[in-house]
């Protein structure tokens, strides 16, 4: 990925914080004649010392998890919040752009071996998205195992991480609080987090 230095994020736990947030992501794979094949899917972002793992589950009617049989490097793409910058924002002359976040993690990916190991990453799933609902509803005892035969779960571990965080840190602190200060106004998540990301950005400049 490009990244220009001003905008490198490489602090690992921030890296891992950005995926584990924005865990619905696009797996990229090559199939035999090298063209680049893509699946949004919902990973669980583990790590364990300085290992990081990705686990998520392809259905088993998308060829694409075939690829994983014939070459396992990998690429997952986490993107976090993003938004349209205006240059009336800003105190002194710019143009419009974008800002964004965005982690890419490179790695080695292997089919599970069982079924058990996908029906325990989808009881792990399930539970950590059905947090906050009144009555939970739980995997376990209740997947039919027509549906856990219908998908093919596999693991990734990363081997490096790019991050890019991409947030006006080559405008004065005036142009940044101007931003920060207009997308506080607005009721849309993406860009009420850019602003934050600016915010902290400012306390630690």
């Amino acid at each position: 990925m490009f990244t220009p230095s001003t905008f490198k994020e490489e602090d690992p736990e921030k890296l891992l914080t950005i995926m584990q947030e924005n865990a619905f992501a696009t797996i990229v794979t090559t199939d035999e004649h090298g063209v680049p094949i893509a699946t949004p899917l919902p990973f669980l972002v583990k790590k364990n010392g300085d290992e990081i793992k990705l686990q998520a589950h392809f259905a088993k009617a998308n060829p694409q998890w075939k690829h994983l049989e014939e070459n396992s490097k990998v690429l997952v793409i986490f993107n976090g919040p993003h938004c349209y910058i205006s240059p009336s924002w800003y105190e002194k002359l710019g143009v419009p752009t974008w800002d964004y976040v965005t982690v890419h993690a490179y790695g080695s990916a292997k089919l599970f071996e069982s079924n058990q190991q996908t029906a325990e990453l989808i009881e792990k799933l399930t539970d950590k998205y059905e947090q906050g609902q009144k009555n939970p509803w739980k995997a376990k005892n209740n997947y039919p195992d027509k549906m856990l035969n219908a998908v093919v779960g596999f693991e990734i571990v990363v081997q490096e991480l790019q991050g890019k965080v991409k947030i006006g840190q080559n405008k004065s602190g005036e142009d940044l609080e101007g931003v920060a200060k207009a997308l506080g106004k607005s009721s849309s998540e993406q860009k009420l987090a850019i602003a934050n990301f600016i915010t902290t950005y400012l306390k630690n400049i």
